[in-house]
């Protein structure tokens, strides 16, 4: 019986480029120099072992190569009504756009688009309320408390701040825009077993299942809808939970 080989991991975006199928290669090129073109000031880099480009913390456009296609993420209600002449010939599925590798890339599109999601994300800066800072103050609030938390520590991963018990190990927090795709900032974090169902049937407008860690018992948090002392307290307790998790140190033999 023959094992499944297990998928190989990339470290980079031109590693994830040429990894692909050679004939399929020049057209992710030509994409992610488009996104570049249309984002000088992005950062790029992986998330879910795909291409993702951000600004100032924040996911802005991502895309992939399959065996046929390849796909930008994400494509939201308002972007596809923006483009609907030029996307009419295009297939989209669940907040995805799929470009066909047999037909040539349309870079001007793939540059519109990404200009278009970076202004979208700033005009919901703007709209998220001045009280509260938009999307920057709400990170900065976020990494205020996780400040005086013992050993907490952030790091960008899947495209979006992220804070650990320790470095890079132990994820207590992340980040997020709201999975209606709506722009309102939002952070996942862990809750005690059997609340976070409680939670979202009580207080709606706060807290919701957040996709992908919502099976863990994660609950999402909407952060311009939530007071300072009470999400201190959802982070002081997320790091504790997943700290008790954590395997102590071995001690070394002898002691």
């Amino acid at each position: 019986m023959t094992a499944k080989r297990s998928r190989k991991r990339v470290a980079s975006v031109r590693e994830y480029v040429a990894s692909k199928p050679k004939e399929s290669r020049a057209s992710l090129e030509a994409v992610r120099r488009a996104i570049l073109k249309a984002l000088p000031n992005a950062q790029e880099g992986l998330a879910y072992q795909m291409p993702a480009y951000t600004l100032n913390g924040m996911g802005v456009l991502y895309f992939a190569g399959w065996k046929s296609h390849y796909s930008l993420y994400p494509a939201s209600d308002a972007l596809v009504e923006a483009f609907a002449k030029e996307l009419a010939p295009y297939e989209r599925s669940k907040g995805t756009l799929k470009f066909p590798l047999s037909e040539p890339v349309p870079v001007r599109l793939i540059e519109r688009i990404a200009k278009f999601r970076a202004r979208q994300l700033t005009t919901r800066d703007a709209a998220m309320g001045r009280r509260k800072g938009g999307r920057e103050g709400q990170v900065d609030r976020i990494r205020r408390i996780c400040a005086a938390l013992p050993s907490a520590f952030e790091k960008m991963s899947h495209g979006t701040p992220c804070f650990f018990v320790e470095q890079g190990k132990g994820c207590f927090a992340m980040v997020s825009e709201h999975h209606r795709d709506d722009g309102r900032l939002s952070l996942w974090v862990p809750v005690a077993d059997g609340l976070q169902p409680l939670m979202i049937e009580e207080s709606p407008d706060i807290y919701f299942y957040p996709r992908y860690v919502g099976a863990g018992g994660w609950v999402g948090i909407l952060l311009d809808q939530i007071a300072d002392d009470a999400l201190e307290s959802h982070l002081r307790e997320a790091r504790r939970i997943i700290a008790s998790k954590r395997k102590p140190a071995r001690k070394p033999r002898g002691m």
